[in-house]
């Protein structure tokens, strides 16, 4: 009984620490994601997608290396491999059972945590904009009262917060990476993923519709930075997984060496010089080797290959797409919304401010171009940057097209005729 109230008291603490610390361990991330997120802001880039990709790929690499490789660094000793790369000094030579209870119990108290959060999230943050909402009209249960003085003031209030799509990219590659890293050796991780990616799935599909504000439209780049980060990770499942299941005191206590005192760092006689001899290769080892190798050549040479293929099969060469939407001609498949926009715009560019933006042709197919009945354009329709929502809200511009525009403009005279100028 005291041997078992010994173990179970263990067990306990074991459980309290390594829980604390996936906390702790979430912590840090998001503190790194913001600093890094910063930092890229600070350096700037041409366009908004090219920025964001960058975002996206600093944040998750962040991310990565804290939740993925530095407990398992820091706890590491290579001592018995033939290059060690400096990770002598941690107690865990392998993979081995107490490296499952420390590491491994924190890796899944943090994958576990993504499970939940996003719900967290969406309640912390709508309960933030509830409490900000209710002080902007004086804790009052009803009525339009508001301490804004701008309209710009009052959008930022009562309108949603913006949409980080790199946010979401990242957590969904770093869930990718670290389930497919250890994902061999604790299966319980898929579960926690697949779970992880249906909560977030319909929590932003909510979001998207009663509570982000209207997202710009981002062209494929972003998307398919994400798809070719992820293409890695298959391979370090294998890489892992063999490390994992050529471990054989993981699978025999008879392949385990005595130790002379707790503190020592256990002799596991697994080395990747086992690579270069049969053992390396017997039962289930030679098959994840081969399609390891296979997706190695695929990932770094596959352009190579697939270039070579159609210089000598140019039969099967899949040239490029052409995508044909059935969109109409550019002025009829404008919406309502944008044709009042385009439209009132250049006439207060033409009537107050004495000039034009479109050519009088230009303006003429505008105002007498039909509404097509099928596809309208999408996003952004106009390279001017006040056309843009993200400049719109930088500027604080109020476009011509609103209705009451005089009234939502105070300039510095109190001559109110020139206000719309």
């Amino acid at each position: 009984m005291a041997i078992c109230a010994e173990y179970l008291a263990d067990v306990g603490t074991v459980y309290y620490w390594t829980t604390a610390l996936s906390y702790l361990l979430i912590g840090i991330n998001y503190i790194l994601r913001t600093v890094c997120i910063m930092l890229v802001d600070r350096i700037g880039f041409s366009t908004e997608t090219v920025r964001l990709s960058k975002t996206t790929s600093v944040t998750f690499w962040v991310q990565f290396f804290n939740s993925g490789f530095l407990l398992l660094m820091i706890n590491a000793n290579m001592s018995e491999q033939p290059f060690s790369f400096g990770l002598t000094s941690g107690s865990m030579a392998d993979f081995s059972g107490n490296w499952y209870r420390s590491v491994g119990n924190i890796t899944i108290g943090a994958m576990f945590f993504n499970l939940y959060y996003p719900l967290l999230e969406a309640g912390m943050y709508w309960a933030i904009r509830a409490f900000g909402r209710c002080r902007d009209r004086g804790c009052r249960l009803s009525g339009r009262t508001t301490k804004q003085t701008s309209i710009q003031a009052y959008m930022n209030v009562w309108s949603g917060p913006v949409y980080y799509m790199h946010y979401k990219y990242s957590s969904i590659m770093t869930i990718t990476f670290i389930t497919f890293i250890y994902g061999f050796g604790m299966p319980i991780l898929f579960p926690i993923a697949c779970g992880s990616f249906i909560v977030l799935y319909i929590v932003e599909k909510w979001l998207l519709f009663y509570g982000y504000r209207l997202p710009p439209m981002y062209d494929e780049r972003l998307s398919q930075d994400v798809l070719n980060k992820l293409q890695f990770a298959p391979i370090l499942y294998l890489m892992f997984g063999y490390w994992m299941v050529s471990n054989q005191q993981l699978l025999s206590n008879d392949n385990l060496t005595p130790m002379t005192r707790t503190t020592e760092t256990p002799i596991t006689s697994h080395t990747y010089g086992d690579l270069f001899t049969s053992v390396g290769w017997e039962g289930i080892k030679w098959p994840m080797l081969f399609a390891l190798m296979l997706l190695l050549v695929i990932f770094f040479l596959g352009k190579y290959i697939e270039k070579c293929i159609a210089a000598c099969f140019p039969s099967v060469s899949i040239g490029d797409i052409e995508l044909n939407e059935a969109i109409d001609n550019y002025w009829a498949a404008l919406d309502d919304e944008d044709r009042k926009w385009s439209t009132k715009e250049e006439e207060n560019a033409r009537g107050l401010l004495t000039s034009q933006l479109l050519t009088s042709a230009q303006y003429e197919r505008l105002v007498g171009i039909k509404k097509t009945k099928g596809h309208t354009l999408q996003g952004t329709h106009s390279y001017d940057i006040l056309a843009n929502p993200l400049y719109l809200d930088d500027f604080q511009y109020v476009t011509a097209a609103e209705d009451n525009r005089d009234e939502m403009i105070i300039d510095d005279d109190h001559e109110e005729g020139n206000d719309s100028a």
